[in-house]
């Protein structure tokens, strides 16, 4: 069997979760005929952190074009506005 990384995660997580291995999660899964069962709630988490990993990359690229030194600032100012930003774009909003 082939996963990505990813998943591999995820289904790790998703066991751990229900304090059985990757193997035993997998039996339940194709037992009860249910792919969706455990994974869909932890796919997701895995996939937003995913994306704040991917982020997080090009903000370190983003503040490299700078050619400013690491400890300059305004290298610290835009360091702190990109995680900023990152923080608001993958955190679900909760509606009032």
């Amino acid at each position: 069997m082939r996963l990505t990384d990813a998943t591999w995660k995820a289904l790790g997580i998703a066991a751990e979760c229900h304090g059985i291995t990757r193997a035993d999660l997998l039996e339940q899964v194709v037992r009860s005929n249910n792919l969706a069962f455990p994974l869909a709630p932890v796919l997701k988490q895995s996939q937003t952190n995913l994306h704040v990993e991917q982020l997080t990359v090009l903000a370190e690229q983003v503040l490299a074009e700078l050619k400013l030194g690491k400890q300059a600032s305004s290298y610290k100012s835009a360091q702190k506005a990109l995680r900023r930003l990152i923080e608001l774009v993958t955190t679900p909003t909760t509606s009032k």
